[in-house]
């Protein structure tokens, strides 16, 4: 009796399986998350400064959101500082899916887009993206009548791969009647960023975040930039109180972070992700191109290189998507000992499969 008022849509949707964080001391590689950019003392500091009066008081995000806006050369009117990416994507999915209404989605791609987008009432309607160059046309013609938003994440996760700015230019001008939604929750990572040029469109609506260059993932801050229609809808559509004190005060923190700190460890897994993708090609597994913070591999036998490196306390990513099958998405650790070790376990891995 109870199933039954559930919404059909929902009737037999799993939630969201983050995986378990158990042993101290493993290598944690399985969710992108980013690298500290500081040391602990620095979130101890940023605590500190928030006082009691300010924890007893609803938060207001409007500073971090002029500065943000500042950053980009735009108002602050075309910014909404949302609890993670998670959040914005689910806004945009709410303000413009209705019932029958479609969203057009690349795929494979981060899973909470498509949740999102059949929760809010929508259809999702997928088209293959494995590798390669963006599919733009074949995301054009599989627009109808009620196709309310184009997904496009760039780089995406779990692929790496990236949209050129040409390819979306086109798809705006396509489809000017739908929301073209940019999530690029890794563009720090890639060698071009989008954003100037995507926030220009007409019709676009833009992810952003502090989880992944910033290494703020427990923080849960992160953005959306539209125009201001758009940004208005998302302000209604969701809490008004998103994010915690202390969250947008990390954000801002992570804000006056030195450009030069930043890049050298944006640098650095740019670095890894090079010599990672080559050792495991060397290891012969298939690498696909990525511009993230973590390479897509697939291997002969994917299943038993997870777990051996589960065994040495390492965890990288599994899929439980058919297209995805024999894949593994391995993040980069972003500091010299991490990699060490990721590289001696995948090695010792590899000689597990030699000799069984």
């Amino acid at each position: 009796m109870s199933a039954a008022l559930i919404k059909p849509s929902l009737r037999g949707m799993p939630p969201y399986a983050a995986p378990v964080r158990a042993a101290a001391g493993e290598l944690l590689l399985d969710l992108n998350e980013g690298v500290p950019l500081s040391s602990d003392g620095w979130l101890a500091d940023i605590a500190r400064s928030v006082s009691a009066d300010r924890l007893r008081r609803y938060p207001d995000a409007s500073a971090l959101e002029a500065r943000i806006g500042a950053r980009f050369g735009i108002d602050a009117g075309r910014v909404i500082v949302t609890n993670g990416g998670d959040d914005a994507i689910d806004r945009v999915c709410r303000a413009c899916l209705g019932a029958g209404d479609s969203m057009v989605l690349p795929s494979p791609s981060f899973e909470m887009i498509a949740r999102s987008g059949v929760l809010a009432g929508g259809v999702v309607r997928r088209v293959p993206w494995l590798g390669g160059r963006f599919p733009v046309e074949r995301v054009i013609d599989s627009c109808e009548q009620r196709t309310r938003i184009v997904a496009v994440v760039s780089p995406n996760n779990p692929t790496g791969g990236t949209i050129a700015a040409e390819d979306l230019g086109r798809l705006s001008a396509a489809l000017p009647g739908v929301l073209i939604m940019v999530d690029l929750a890794y563009v720090e990572f890639a060698s071009a960023d989008l954003t100037e040029f995507a926030m220009a469109l007409p019709n676009t609506v833009l992810v952003r975040t502090f989880s992944k260059a910033y290494g703020l993932a427990g923080m849960r801050v992160g953005y959306a930039i539209g125009h201001g229609e758009v940004v208005t809808a998302l302000r209604a559509v969701g809490g008004p109180f998103p994010c915690s004190v202390l969250s947008i005060a990390a954000a801002g923190a992570a804000l006056d972070i030195p450009a030069e700190q930043l890049a050298a460890r944006l640098e650095r897994v740019r670095n890894e992700r090079v010599m990672l993708a080559a050792l495991l090609q060397e290891l012969g597994a298939s690498v696909l191109e990525s511009e993230a913070n973590f390479v897509l591999a697939k291997f002969p036998s994917a299943d038993r290189v997870w777990s051996d490196l589960g065994k040495q306390g390492v965890r990288v990513k599994r899929f439980s998507d058919p297209v995805l099958e024999g894949y593994l998405r391995i993040g980069c650790p972003g500091d010299p000992a991490g990699f060490e070790r990721l590289t001696r376990s995948l090695r010792r891995a590899a000689e597990e499969e030699v000799v069984s």
